[in-house]
């Protein structure tokens, strides 16, 4: 589930190396895949991509695990997945569309093969925004003997803009990321960062000696990914999504995404308690249990927990998006279900809630 750099050099020492500042971009891509109305928020780092598509006709947004060029081909292949509905977009990318090929499965079984034509979109809904990313990677002294790694990969949208929802923007994309500014750029930050795990990392495992260093394998290897990307954006809100993997020995890293809704007219963090009333928030666990039957295709009525889901009852994620059409809840992989499930997207239309949603809400 993380992105893979091929290309890394520029050496800062024998062991530690980072890769060339590459032509990163973010973009959103409108058009149509099918008969579907699509929305794609791509990010690209070097040969790699990253970052979110809906539809306007289900606006559940599902993220690219992986995505870059197809070897001895001109194509890239993007495939995105969110619960049992999966989708993968082959085709030829430039710097104005992208068109190609979708192939959209559900459960693994059958897929539904259409044409998709996406450009680059020159609506005043979407924010302007560059992509800021940092990459580098070390290898242990050749004389312990040890062929582990620590990679390492950093990246954030960030606002082109100085309007009054870039910075409010540009404060919250610092915050997450835990830096001391507000709305400082924050790329000197991020290779700051990355400098200090590698050369942690190289100080750690060079105290070992060359025979510890040989019986441990390939255990001493570590990578770290972090992006924060958009989600979702509509003419009255953004979501961005802090996604953060780490893989420190064992079977499989691990990984888990943070939301944050904000409101592009008044600056503000968007609570749960803004969009549903509490007697909304009381029955949402009600809620939360049909759409989880209906997205997996429970047709029985036994409790989740016998259904291949972890708990008996769902209550409301921290981490929340909002979109046109509803509201939806991410869960990251153990929280309901197996690692090999992934994270579980639960989206509740408003439709279904209409009745507890606050007057901003209501249409």
């Amino acid at each position: 589930m993380r992105l893979f750099i091929s290309t890394l050099f520029i050496l800062l020492n024998p062991f530690i190396s980072n890769a060339q500042v590459a032509p990163d971009w973010y973009k959103t891509f409108t058009g149509k895949a099918g008969n579907m109305n699509t929305t794609l928020h791509l990010t690209k780092s070097g040969e790699n991509y990253s970052g979110y598509i809906w539809f306007e006709q289900n606006q559940w947004p599902m993220s690219f695990y992986y995505g870059g060029k197809i070897a001895k081909t001109d194509s890239i292949s993007l495939e995105a997945a969110s619960g049992p509905l999966s989708i993968t977009l082959t085709g030829i990318l430039d710097s104005a569309q992208f068109n190609g090929y979708s192939i959209l499965q559900k459960n693994y079984k059958g897929s539904k093969k259409a044409a998709f034509h996406l450009g680059v979109s020159n609506d005043k809904t979407y924010t302007p925004m560059e992509y800021i990313y940092t990459t580098g990677s070390a290898k242990l002294p050749a004389k312990l003997k040890n062929e582990s790694t620590c990679e390492y990969n950093a990246g954030t949208v960030w606002p082109i803009e100085n309007n009054s929802a870039a910075i409010a923007l540009k404060k919250e994309i610092n915050k997450m990321l835990g830096t001391k500014s507000t709305s400082k750029e924050p790329s000197a930050w991020l290779k700051e960062e990355k400098n200090k795990f590698i050369k942690s990392w190289l100080k750690d495992n060079s105290k070992l000696t060359p025979k510890d260093a040989s019986e441990m394998g390939m255990s001493l290897s570590v990578q770290m990914d972090n992006r924060i990307l958009v989600m979702y954006e509509n003419e009255h809100t953004i979501t961005l999504a802090n996604y953060d993997f780490s893989y420190t020995g064992g079977a499989h890293g691990n990984s888990a995404t943070s939301l944050i809704d904000i409101n592009k007219h008044t600056g503000k963090v968007i609570q749960l308690a803004d969009v549903l009333t509490p007697e909304g928030i009381k029955a949402l666990p009600v809620f939360l249990d049909k759409i989880a039957r209906l997205q997996y295709g429970i047709t029985n009525n036994k409790p989740l927990d016998q259904n291949n889901f972890f708990v008996k009852k769902i209550e409301p994620s921290k981490e929340f998006y909002v979109t046109s059409t509803g509201i939806g809840f991410l869960y990251p992989p153990y929280a309901l279900k197996s690692f090999a499930d992934g994270e579980v997207n639960l989206l509740i239309p408003f439709s279904a809630l209409k009745t507890y949603l606050q007057p901003a809400f209501r249409k």
